[in-house]
């Protein structure tokens, strides 16, 4: 089956897409709502940090929605210049503490970015260096390293000892990743040693988002604002409460020192009461805004949805833009009425099953659309 021949670049109906998410599905307000959630965390605008909820019933595109606010942040530089992190679930590995998920963190982020966010740092240090050195009339001067000093004492007082680490990370075989990714010990002034616990995975990644936003000179920072969304965790309630408590406890320390463009939005498919029980209390109040429900598609909601992702994987210059080929608006109107529960997820699967039978056994040619009774018979026998 080549979905070219039906106008399409790719299998428009990812069941759990790897990549970016283009297309929102929902209500326009909740959508917008969230926009201007992530872009208020933003340096230029209101600046301060925010710790959110979105719970709903399994499928109804929570996991959608957090990967849309990933895509329209790392594909809008101009507009964010931010970092945005999705994970899929807060159990990362074996043992289900915040170590782990701290060490996750890192290895996504991944030592590349780690070393372009070192050499920005260094970079803007050497700028105030030589600005502090041309003030004094000493611009010519080769060994620059008292200025150094004097350019990272105008710094906050909580932010040097991580400003010190990423601009030494910058120097030639450097080992900053295996550092923070708790593998070599450090031998930098307030991180000795491996980090190799909860609480110093939470200080060490409170410090390194803190110094990567914040203002080094007037109007100037690597990044503007930094997003870690993790979804499914309600998992957290499966999990042994010894296990969870861990997890919660380095989220409150992380936010804890991150008072400014700092984005935490957790995902649960779950209602709130059960969130409220396996969530800690001095987590809860750490809450910005109440809970944030990810309601199931209305069927506008549905076609609406239907339409612009069958366009946004449409060929360059199809004769087909804005229409629902390879399927008639019969079979999508068929599909939205019989899906019990209207969610992205539950969506896809049906148009996913619809659209490969009628290649396969219908003997859908290009140019034909998939008719209201081929939906219906490929349907049949999963209802």
């Amino acid at each position: 089956m080549k979905l070219e021949e039906f106008d399409l670049t790719q299998d428009p109906f990812p069941i759990v897409p790897d990549g970016p998410v283009h297309n929102w599905a929902g209500h326009e307000d909740l959508r917008l709502d969230l926009i201007d959630l992530i872009k208020g965390i933003r340096a230029r605008d209101i600046g301060i940090s925010e710790f959110v909820v979105l719970h709903g019933e399994y499928g109804a595109g929570k996991s959608h929605a957090l990967r849309y606010l990933k895509t329209q942040i790392v594909e809008d530089k101009a507009e964010y210049n931010s970092l945005a992190l999705y994970l899929e679930r807060p159990r990362v590995a074996n043992k289900l503490n915040f170590l782990e998920l701290y060490k996750y963190i890192i290895k996504i982020i991944g030592r590349e970015q780690i070393k372009s966010y070192c050499g920005q740092m260094k970079a803007h240090l050497d700028e105030i260096t030589i600005d502090l050195a041309t003030k004094a009339g000493m611009a010519d001067l080769k060994n620059k390293s008292s200025f150094f000093d004097q350019a990272v004492s105008n710094l906050p007082l909580d932010d040097r000892p991580m400003i010190k680490m990423l601009v030494n990370g910058a120097e030639e075989g450097s080992n900053i990743f295996e550092v923070l990714s708790g593998v070599d010990k450090s031998d930098e002034d307030g991180y000795e040693g491996k980090i190799d616990s909860d609480f110093i995975a939470a200080k060490v990644l409170s410090d390194f988002f803190r110094v990567l936003t914040s203002e080094l000179r007037p109007n100037i920072r690597i990044l503007e604002s930094i997003y870690l969304f993790i979804d499914e965790c309600e998992v957290l309630a499966e999990a042994k409460a010894s296990e969870s408590e861990l997890v919660f406890t380095g989220l409150r320390e992380l936010i804890n020192g991150l008072p400014y463009r700092f984005g935490l939005i957790m995902s649960f498919s779950a209602a709130t009461a059960l969130i409220e029980a396996i969530m800690p209390q001095h987590l809860l109040r750490r809450m910005t805004r109440p809970y944030i429900e990810v309601p199931m598609l209305a069927d506008g909601d549905a076609v609406s949805f239907l339409r612009t992702q069958l366009n946004f994987f449409r060929t360059e210059n199809s004769e087909y833009n804005g229409q629902f080929y390879p399927f008639s608006n019969e079979a999508i109107a068929f599909i939205i009425e019989n899906t019990t529960t209207l969610t992205p997820r539950n969506l896809f699967i049906d148009c996913k099953r619809v659209l490969e039978r009628a290649i396969r056994r219908f003997d859908l040619a290009p140019g034909q659309t998939i008719s209201r009774e081929t939906a219906e018979s490929v349907l049949r026998g999963y209802r």
